[in-house]
């Protein structure tokens, strides 16, 4: 006989696993740093009296039970933690073969973090102090700051990848999205399209705020006036093939398209075509960002300005280990130039009016 849902709840509800209390959770019920909840449990480390007090006052009323097995643990793990938050990005995948590559040629060995709905950033925190990386690379569109606080307390290198970041105690590696913006409004105002339009990313990401500022101030230098944005809301084929579909309910309808990545500039061109009926590139034209391996498909074709992977990771993983060995070595920003690749999806020559 089946199993009413309700029955199965109630059978196998004695045996869920009750929720683990993490340090984080304990910093703000003390209403104090995660740095100091990690001294506090340290018995060598410095800490005034009345503050440890506070925090064990903090962490009983929680029933926090801190890590001793990371106590323990040799102050060399051999562990490189890589922090991702966007799986369905067809961008990240091959960024993450060759972290893992890269790390495993350096005798250590890879520690996934995935950040999604199922684990909020909390848990990302107790993961990276219980397993006490050696280091941390950070591939989140936004930067997750009770991260690096909890690897500044831990004295644990982070540099993040792919992002530009006013956080100036960590390492960041990028390509240069401002010139990502400029090169793109280049390449769609010499094919000769006069109403551009920005679909932006993930909002307040600095991804999504650069490139909108270089495509934006490059329209304006050279005399284009009409443009628009619209916010995607996140860096997806389903943001770009929504944000598309509402572009054109506007009177004003643009003539060319600059996607915040590649992933979304394919969702818009769908949208175009079989939605509205419109012809990429002859009445629009379309350009994205990151060059993933979709975008040199046939079914794409898309014009789109390269970031230089290769080179980004390789600074990446030795600015992470430079910092590793040299825990003194100071933060410093590396933004390293993108280029155009112009494909099918834009016109070749300025369009005839």
């Amino acid at each position: 006989m089946r199993m009413s849902k309700e029955a199965q709840v109630t059978e196998t509800s004695p045996i869920q696993k009750k929720r683990k209390v993490t340090v984080v959770e304990v910093a703000e019920a003390a209403g104090v740093s995660i740095s100091a909840v990690s001294r506090a449990f340290n018995p060598e480390a410095s800490i005034s009296r009345p503050l440890r007090e506070k925090v064990f006052k903090a962490a009983a009323s929680l029933n926090y039970k801190p890590n001793r097995l990371a106590r323990g643990i040799k102050s060399r793990s051999s562990l490189v933690g890589i922090l991702m938050t966007d799986f369905n990005n067809p961008f990240y995948l091959p960024v993450l073969s060759r972290f893992t590559t890269e790390i495993q040629r350096r005798n250590c060995h890879s520690l996934l973090i995935h950040v999604d709905g199922d684990m909020d950033i909390q848990e990302a925190v107790e993961l990276v102090m219980e397993y006490n990386v050696d280091g941390l690379i950070i591939t989140s569109a936004s930067l997750p700051l009770k991260l690096v606080e909890a690897c500044r307390s831990q004295n644990t290198p982070a540099v993040i990848f792919g992002r530009d970041s006013t956080e100036n105690s960590v390492t960041v590696v990028s390509c240069d999205n401002v010139l990502a913006g400029n090169m793109a409004a280049d390449m769609l105002l010499d094919a000769g399209y006069k109403k551009p339009a920005f679909v932006a990313g993930p909002i307040g990401t600095s991804a999504t705020i650069d490139r909108q500022r270089g495509f934006i101030a490059r329209l304006m230098e050279r005399g284009c006036h009409e443009w628009q944005v619209v916010e995607g809301g996140e860096f997806s084929y389903d943001a770009g093939y929504d944000a598309t579909l509402r572009i054109f309910q506007h009177t004003e309808k643009p003539d060319a398209l600059f996607y915040a990545d590649d992933i979304m500039a394919c969702g818009g061109m769908d949208a175009l075509r079989y939605e509205l009926g419109c012809r990429v590139p002859e009445e629009i034209g379309v350009v994205g960002v990151d060059d993933i391996r979709l975008a040199n498909s046939r079914s794409y074709n898309l014009s789109t300005i390269r970031q230089p992977n290769e080179e980004m990771i390789q600074c990446t993983i030795d600015a992470l280990f430079e910092h590793i060995a040299d825990s003194d070595l100071p933060a410093r920003s590396i933004t390293l130039p993108c280029e155009p690749v112009v494909r099918g999806s834009t016109q070749k020559y300025p369009k005839t009016q």
